[in-house]
């Protein structure tokens, strides 16, 4: 089962209890349908961008929930008929993606090398790196 969410417009003509009914409505569309509801957010009444269905305003749900991939057209479907539902858009969540483990890099290579000094000096140790040994 994958994570879904819907976002679901319900008519503002509705008093408090009928928006109640269209939500358990739902919820009973996913439960049948082989799905979990996670949680539910009544965000309320708001003024709609454009006039649909000759409603201006609409009590906005957002629903997270689990679901079979295969059923949710069945679920579009439903909502479509829904008289109290005036527009709804289901979104697949994100996987969680597992914890990446940081890997430190290794540290950089340090060659010794003792230089050969002329008469009476003391041979030191010389640090090379890389870009010296490659040219």
């Amino acid at each position: 089962m994958r994570e879904y969410e819907v976002l679901y417009i319900v008519r503002a003509d509705l008093d408090d209890e009928k928006v109640q009914d269209a939500v358990k409505r739902v919820n009973t569309l996913i439960e049948r349908s082989g799905g979990s509801v996670e949680r539910t957010n009544l965000w309320g009444k708001r003024k709609l961008a454009y006039e649909v269905k000759h409603q201006k305003e609409g009590s906005y749900v957002l629903q997270d929930f689990q679901f079979e991939p295969n059923r949710v057209p069945e679920l579009e479907a439903a909502l479509k008929i829904t008289e109290e539902v005036l527009r709804h858009l289901i979104v697949r969540k994100p996987e969680k993606a597992a914890p990446a483990t940081v890997v430190a890099p290794p540290p950089a290579e340090v060659v010794l090398e003792p230089i050969a000094v002329e008469s009476g000096a003391v041979a030191e140790p010389v640090a090379r790196s890389d870009r010296e040994e490659e040219s």
